[in-house]
């Protein structure tokens, strides 16, 4: 069945949507700086790792912290790792370079009728601006975070796939689409989508899988399995962390959706009309459609299977409210092909559908204009917790911990972004769980996340709030806890600081502080090689933990002594395990996920022991700690 093609339409049609889509990019930049959205915290995360990979301590939050996938979008964090390079500042590179990715994303997604259909753009293509005055859209896409990207990728990916598609050559629509699955983990949603209307189309074609079919599975093969293997290579896991730590939120998804159709109804039920509409017009103009659809609800399937998000201004539809305007194009490309076809109309009254299509073009973008004009001021004077803001509450922690000396002290906190950008000497144990492997693990299983934090710790300061205020509710951890001396973060209420810790002694020393700091590099071997041939390792991981927060890393045996007790330690922990002492086993295993925090498997070793010492309760615990 050949591919059908479109006469060229008149030059000033196509300059004037050349133009159009320019004003509907300039239309999003007046929106963003409007907005003047800060950076949110979340960003602060990929922040965070970019800043430690690009300075040579690998992919942590902070070089001091655990090697755990506390990010899902590892494109977005190796792009803000140029910062270092450049020597700009982090956060205004993320918020500079989130914004140009928005901004082109309005040109990608106009370039897919032409794409399809191997025509110049046209007055409907511009439908897609109608994104530009969405808050929620403009928001996310200056946050800092990968949203922009995602919808940049999305637009790239598409007229890929459209023009390869149509010229049946041509691979590159497979690196869009593994490029996306590196930017957000339900990217193989859309890569389902946009293979189902690549083999559909091809079927009704009558044409067999080849060489175009094999080079593009191959980039999306190669991206998304290498990613992968190094995942579990590195990471030692099969899942980015987050995953893990959110599997039991829970944020009502019937009223996200619900709440978004309400507040951008106009939007949707033109998109929904987009559809049907692209489904009378030409082969090409309904797989448009087609894509545009199904992308749309690859990213509602997300949001479904993850039940909502705690952020505000519905940031996982965000990346997908340009496919909406994709969808009206669609819909009017389809209508305008039809009308022409069925009644052979000339130049004089052909006219009128391009004018018709901008008419309707400025309905909706009015329309939405509209709702952001009531929107916009609120989310403005109220935006999502900013990175700079827990830059503010970081220094007040930093304060606190001064008088104790550390110089990596380890920190309980959960709001991630700030810690890993303003406090970059901490060890971060991530209460919450994203940055976490022990916690998001055992997330609801609150006997084993008490056990860990007692016996791998106690953090030097803990932050129990939010994500974090069940710990409040571990009595034999809190009964170490006393009130921080700061007025300024004892008035936030939840603040803790581990008690009979001072300048001069620190209660995790075995031994007292002074007594281990004075050990040379080869006594601190011994002590920790005769603790553990004792059957004592909770001594030697102590021993560790005190002369690590306290010296230099000139004054730590080297990383090659580390790997060797990790080694030796795991050995012991086998032999343990296997009669039967699954406690001391996990003592073990959990001495070597610390000295040697670079190798992520001895940590999922360990959490595999505490989650056999301490099984799951079948009970379905209410996460209302959320609240």
């Amino acid at each position: 069945m050949p591919i059908e093609h479109q006469p060229p339409g008149p030059a000033l049609e196509r300059w004037v949507a050349l133009l159009l889509v320019l004003l509907c990019a300039a239309a999003l930049g007046a929106h963003i700086a409007y907005l003047n959205v800060p950076v949110v915290d979340d960003a602060g995360i990929s922040i965070s790792y970019a800043l430690t990979f690009f300075r040579g301590f690998g992919l942590r939050l902070t070089p001091a912290s655990q090697v755990v996938e506390a990010f899902s979008n590892p494109l977005w964090t190796a792009l803000l790792g140029l910062s270092v390079l450049l020597r700009i500042d982090p956060l205004v590179f993320a918020k500079v370079l989130a914004c140009a990715c928005a901004l082109l994303t309005i040109p990608a997604f106009a370039a897919w009728g032409p794409a399809a259909e191997a025509r110049p753009l046209r007055l409907e293509d511009a439908a897609v601006g109608t994104a530009s005055a969405v808050t929620s859209f403009a928001y996310w896409s200056a946050s800092g975070m990968e949203t922009a990207l995602h919808s940049l990728l999305l637009g790239v990916s598409g007229a890929l796939l459209l023009r390869e598609l149509r010229q049946g050559q041509g691979a590159a629509c497979g690196l869009a689409l593994g490029l996306l699955a590196l930017t957000r983990p339900e990217a193989p949603l859309y890569i389902g989508g946009a293979a189902l209307v690549w083999m559909s189309t091809r079927l009704v074609q009558r044409k067999m899988p080849a060489w175009q079919e094999l080079k593009i599975a191959l980039w999306i093969v190669a991206m998304v399995g290498g990613y992968e293997l190094f995942r579990w290579i590195y990471f030692a896991s099969v899942l980015p962390n987050t995953y893990y730590a959110k599997r039991f939120w829970e944020f009502s998804p019937a009223g996200y959706l619900r709440d978004f159709y309400g507040a951008h109804r106009v939007l949707c039920i033109a998109a929904g009309a987009g559809f049907l509409g692209s489904t009378v017009g030409s082969g090409a103009v309904f797989r448009r459609g087609a894509l545009a659809a199904l992308f749309v609800l690859s990213g509602l399937a997300f949001v479904w299977q993850s039940k909502g998000d705690w952020m505000r201004e519905w940031r996982f539809i965000a990346p997908i409210v340009p496919c909406l305007g994709a969808c009206i194009a669609a819909g009017l490309s389809g209508i305008r092909n039809r009308v022409g076809r069925t009644f052979a109309l000339r130049r004089p009254l052909f006219a009128a559908l391009p004018i018709g299509a901008l008419a309707l073009i400025g309905i909706v973008f009015a329309a939405e204009a509209r709702v952001a004009q009531n929107r916009s001021p609120d989310v403005k004077r109220g935006p999502e917790l900013p990175v700079r803001y827990i830059g503010e509450v970081v220094e007040r922690v930093r304060r606190e911990l001064q008088p104790f000396g550390e110089l990596h002290p380890i920190v309980g906190l959960p709001d991630l972004g700030g810690l890993g950008v303003y406090l970059r000497n901490a060890e971060v144990i991530d209460v919450a769980g994203l940055a976490d492997y022990a916690i998001a693990h055992h997330a609801n299983n609150y006997p084993a996340i008490e056990d860990y934090l007692l016996w791998e710790g106690p953090p030097t300061i803990l932050d129990a709030h939010g994500p974090s205020g069940h710990i409040r509710a571990f009595p034999s951890l809190m009964t170490l806890y006393q009130p921080p001396s700061s007025t300024e973060l004892r008035m936030m209420g939840s603040f803790f600081v581990l008690r009979g810790l001072d300048g001069s002694e620190d209660p995790r020393c075995p031994g007292g502080k002074k007594s281990v700091l004075s050990l040379s590099v080869e006594e601190l071997r011994r002590r920790n090689h005769e603790h553990l041939e004792s059957g004592q390792p909770h001594l030697a991981l102590m021993l560790w933990r005190c002369a690590r927060a306290y010296q230099t890393e000139a004054q730590l045996p080297a990383q090659v002594w580390r790997a060797q007790s990790a080694v030796k330690a795991e050995r012991q922990a086998l032999q343990l395990s296997a009669a039967g002492n699954l406690i001391n086993a996990l003592r073990y295993m959990s001495f070597a996920a610390v000295v040697d925090s670079g190798n992520a498997h001895h940590r999922r070793r360990a959490e595999e022991y505490r989650e056999r010492l301490f099984p799951r309760s079948s009970a379905k615990g209410l996460t209302s700690h959320l609240n």
